[in-house]
């Protein structure tokens, strides 16, 4: 698979500039909350040895990059990559005031070219951003470049149900969001774009064939809330 997004990604990072401000907000609103039961699943299922590196992409205001920190020892170190300043403006704000300055650091960065050697980091991550992304392969082989031998690949996204009026409904569903989002006060037109993703993106098994294409092993998926959500993982083999 190739580009899953045509849409220019001057354009894209315009648009989450603008969301930025309400951005966790609204992520609260569309998706009711359930959200955050889904990070809170996916910890679960991360492998965070001692000392880890970890790197975060499309980190946003750094909602999960934080997660990571926390749930990491003392001598590891979260690095969280976005390529929106506004979003990482917040970011910086909220680690301004934290207790975990010392663990984590945040940089403004392309997720389809990364700034980092090969063989970087025990954990890379993404979450709600491959769907954003030009070349969602790319960005994937990339995660895979940057990933020590061994370490871990996670994508954790919105996904489809696959069948009968789960599937009808999640597409009711998404095609009140822009509704939704301007009675917050927010463009329609921005969350048709976030909407037209959701709905673009492959679904979950199509998913785990790319990180296998990716050259990555041990490849499965967990599903969230009858579907709505995925969160994929994978090994660099070597």
């Amino acid at each position: 698979m190739g580009i899953t997004n045509p849409t220019p990604p001057t354009k894209v990072k315009e648009l989450f500039d603008r969301l930025a401000p309400n951005y966790d907000r609204m992520n609260n609103v569309i998706t009711l909350g359930i959200q955050n039961s889904w990070r809170q699943q996916t910890m679960n299922y991360l492998r965070l040895p001692v000392r880890a590196q970890v790197l975060d992409l499309c980190c946003g205001t750094g909602h999960w990059t934080f997660d990571l920190a926390r749930a990491t020892d003392d001598q590891s170190r979260v690095t969280g990559l976005d390529f929106s300043p506004q979003m990482l403006e917040l970011a910086q704000a909220k680690l301004a005031d934290s207790t975990l300055q010392s663990k984590i650091k945040f940089l403004q960065g392309d997720a389809m070219k990364l700034p980092f050697a090969d063989n970087s980091f025990d954990l890379v991550t993404i979450g709600f951003g491959l769907r954003n992304v030009r070349d969602a392969q790319q960005v994937l082989q990339e995660m895979a470049r940057v990933t020590r031998p061994g370490g871990q690949i996670a994508c954790l996204e919105t996904s489809k149900p696959q069948k009968g009026l789960l599937k009808l409904g999640w597409q009711v569903y998404f095609s009140f969001v822009p509704w939704v989002a301007q009675m917050y006060g927010n463009r329609q037109q921005d969350y048709r774009y976030l909407q037209k993703t959701a709905q673009h993106f492959p679904a979950a098994p199509q998913l785990a064939k790319m990180f296998q294409q990716a050259g990555l092993g041990k490849v499965e998926y967990h599903s969230f809330t009858f579907g709505a959500g995925a969160l994929h993982l994978g090994t660099k083999l070597k």
